[in-house]
């Protein structure tokens, strides 16, 4: 493949498009040899609400210097159009391996999910509480946590990547009103009602440890926006263990507290769930470092397809209704506990089916003894 030559850069193959941007796989000469870069070159664009929004960004990882987000080289223009370069990262997101253990392995082991969530929550902790060179809180908040932006280097690091829908202080384009960035899967209820903090995050980081330690299960899709977005509102979310019946109690704990719909009851911060799910991750033993998250992922990868998709457990909708006048519940408003849908009936058909069977089996002796 000949390479697109681009300013300082020789570029090869596309890794990604967003609706602002391509990322590619570039090639930098520097004085300690070549360096492998992710170069994230803006599309071209007459709108300069775009292009702000682009520099915001580039401005905003000059910030970001953390083992858990990709180092920002440089960034620029060349021949009109904007650049960023940054670390590249030869690894799969976590999007490619909750959609690979779908249909071959099932649920990620425990130990595993721990250790992604500890480096994970530690990025957004870093994030979070990141001031500018005056000591002024940036309040960034990344707004598009998901598992496509979540890459898992050749290490066993996770580095969360693309800040470009983020919130922060130093912003020179403000935010618009009515309007949700971020994956509609994702987003925090109270985003959804105009609402947002750090906590925002958390919610993300709980969708994300729910998918991986259900093999898989979605919670919140659905056909259109408007229905996701009810379900995110209002869809009552099961435990972990309701799919997986191997996750610890002291895990679904954690996850839920992340998926509390009131940010107030959520998890405060994400130091705050990092530090319960580490002290978690050594109380039950044999906690994942790096090297065994590389190799437990490798080995997933290396499987065939062949398990059939599993299905999020469904709970009834909550019933609205007027309050009685009488505040205490009675049997008739009190609301009916949380069940799993009946198993289908198999049993009857398979025993009518034999029966048929035989029938016709004797049917045709007693013709041919006739004859």
């Amino acid at each position: 493949m000949v390479p697109e030559r681009y300013g300082a850069y020789r570029v090869y193959e596309q890794l990604g498009k967003g609706g602002m941007a391509t990322v590619h796989r570039a090639e930098q000469d520097t004085p300690r040899g070549v360096r492998q870069v992710a170069l994230k070159r803006m599309v071209p664009t007459l709108d300069r609400r775009s292009v702000a929004l682009f520099l915001d960004e580039a401005r905003l990882l000059r910030y970001l210097q953390h083992p858990n987000i990709p180092e920002t080289y440089d960034s620029g223009r060349v021949f009109g159009t904007y650049f960023i370069a940054m670390e590249y990262i030869p690894g799969r997101t976590l999007k490619d391996l909750i959609t690979h253990c779908r249909t071959t392995v099932g649920p990620v082991p425990e130990p595993i999910v721990l250790n992604l969530a500890m480096q994970l929550c530690d990025a957004l902790d870093y994030a979070h509480k990141r001031c500018d060179e005056h000591g002024r809180p940036l309040g960034i908040i990344h707004r598009d946590v998901t598992p496509a932006n979540l890459i898992l280097a050749p290490t066993g690091v996770l580095k969360l990547v693309d800040f470009g829908l983020a919130k922060a202080r130093p912003a020179t384009e403000p935010s618009v009103a009515g309007v949700i960035k971020g994956k509609l899967g994702y987003v925090a209820p109270e985003y959804t009602r105009g609402e947002l903090d750090h906590r925002a995050d958390l919610w993300a980081v709980g969708i994300i440890m729910y998918e991986l330690l259900t093999g898989g299960r979605q919670l919140f899709d659905a056909p259109d926006a408007i229905d996701t977005l009810a379900r995110v509102r209002a869809l009552p979310i099961p435990r972990p263990s309701l799919g997986n019946p191997e996750v610890h109690p002291d895990v679904d704990d954690v996850v839920m507290s992340a998926l509390e719909r009131d940010p107030r009851q959520r998890w405060p911060s994400a130091a705050s769930m990092r530090d319960r799910i580490r002290a978690l991750s050594a109380r039950l033993g044999a906690p994942a470092d790096d090297r065994r998250v590389i190799d437990w992922v490798e080995w997933a990868f290396a499987q065939k397809p062949g398990r059939a998709v599993q299905l999020t457990p469904m709970m009834p909708m909550p019933a609205y209704a007027p309050a009685p006048a009488d505040p205490t519940p009675t049997p008739s408003t009190a609301p009916a506990p949380a069940r799993l849908p009946p198993a289908p009936q198999r049993s009857r058909a398979l025993v009518v089916g034999l029966v048929l069977l035989m029938l016709v089996v004797l049917g045709g002796l007693a013709w041919t003894l006739a004859r």
